[in-house]
């Protein structure tokens, strides 16, 4: 998880919505926003992002998946202590300078590294679906900082167990229970939930 000295990817504001802005899951024209945003964006200090909402940060999230269930856990102490108390759905964090370091895409590399920072995995990846990319802007303000580029990995078991601190393992779950539970959620999965 990147301290608050680490540099992490992010966009501008106004570069990211040039083609207009947008509030809740979009789920067309994925690589070209994709795109965009690998070339077009910078890596700069956290610390100078968390209050800033005219640069984006860009998260990585992936939704782990076993056959209709999804994995779901609890942050408990996370540096963004915003979001303490809610069951986020998706696992992931910021993409780091070192994601660039080796070939290929710097997102996808940005969010395994997450993934098996704060789970063992022992479960095969199936499939990987680019869902979407997420931005909110509403009363939370945290929201107006971050574009979340969403996942769904199909795994072949459900061998997932938290392993970094400030998280809690709740288990894979039916979409029926996310959606029964749906206040206990980060903002991003109480959006995701309905486009699974």
């Amino acid at each position: 998880m990147p301290g608050l000295d680490q540099d992490i990817l992010c966009i501008k504001e106004e570069t990211l919505f040039q083609f207009g802005k947008w509030n809740g899951l979009k789920t067309e024209e994925l690589e070209k926003y994709k795109e965009l945003i690998l070339k077009e964006g910078q890596y700069r200090l956290r610390k100078d992002l968390e209050e800033d909402s005219s640069y984006k940060q860009i998260i990585a999230q992936v939704i782990l998946k076993y056959k209709d269930k999804y994995y779901l856990h609890k942050q408990t102490g996370r540096n963004e202590g915003r979001l303490n108390g809610y069951c986020p759905l998706p696992l992931g964090g910021h993409i780091e300078r070192i994601d660039e370091e080796t070939k290929g895409d710097t997102i996808e590399i940005g969010l395994d590294r997450e993934l098996h920072e704060e789970v063992d995995l022992k479960s095969k990846i199936l499939k990987k679906k680019f869902l979407g990319l997420i931005y909110l802007e509403d009363e939370n303000i945290v929201n107006h900082m971050h574009v979340g580029l969403f996942y769904v990995y199909e795994l072949d078991g459900m061998d997932v167990h938290i392993k970094e601190e400030g998280l809690e393992d709740i288990g894979f779950v039916s979409l029926e229970y996310l959606k029964t539970n749906k206040e206990t959620l980060t903002y991003w999965s109480r959006i995701i939930i309905y486009h699974l």
